[in-house]
Order: structure tokens, then C-alpha cells, then sequence
């Protein structure tokens, strides 16, 4: 199967840091990324290229890599 970055658990969201509003990309499986940009599609791209380059550093090591986590589907509540 293709390498998939976008499989794994990207969040972006805003935040406000040091008087500023940036929006913030993190990444559930890696938790040492993080994107600070003052917009959406930056943040995200920063974050695709981000898991790419790791993906690509245990390659060339012959490093495990980690997998995406499996999804899990919030209950709805009433």
C-alpha cells in the first residue's frame, strides 16, 4: 500500500499564542510536531511534508515507522 501521510490524526485548529492568532497543526502519532502559521493551508501543508520527511528519515535508517492510529468513531450524544 502507498505511503499515506493524510492517514494519520492531523489536527489544526486556532489558538491564540503570545497575543497572536496562529493556527496550530499537531499531529496525534507524532507528538514532538507542531506548525504554528498565520493560515490554515500553510499549517497544513507544513504537516503533510512534515510526516513525509520523517517517513523518508526512517527509511534511509531502516527505522520502525509508526502506523496512523485506527479511527475510532465518537458516540453521538442527545
Amino acid at each position: 500500500m502507498k505511503f499515506d501521510p493524510e492517514s494519520y490524526t492531523i489536527t489544526i485548529r486556532k489558538e491564540e499564542i503570545d497575543d497572536e492568532i496562529l493556527y496550530v497543526g499537531r499531529v496525534a502519532e507524532f507528538p514532538n510536531i507542531s506548525v504554528y502559521e498565520e493560515d490554515f493551508e500553510t499549517t497544513r501543508r507544513l504537516i503533510i511534508d512534515a510526516i513525509h520527511t520523517l517517513k523518508r528519515i526512517a527509511d534511509e535508517t531502516q527505522s520502525e515507522f509508526p502506523s496512523p492510529s485506527p479511527y475510532v468513531a465518537l458516540a453521538e450524544s442527545h
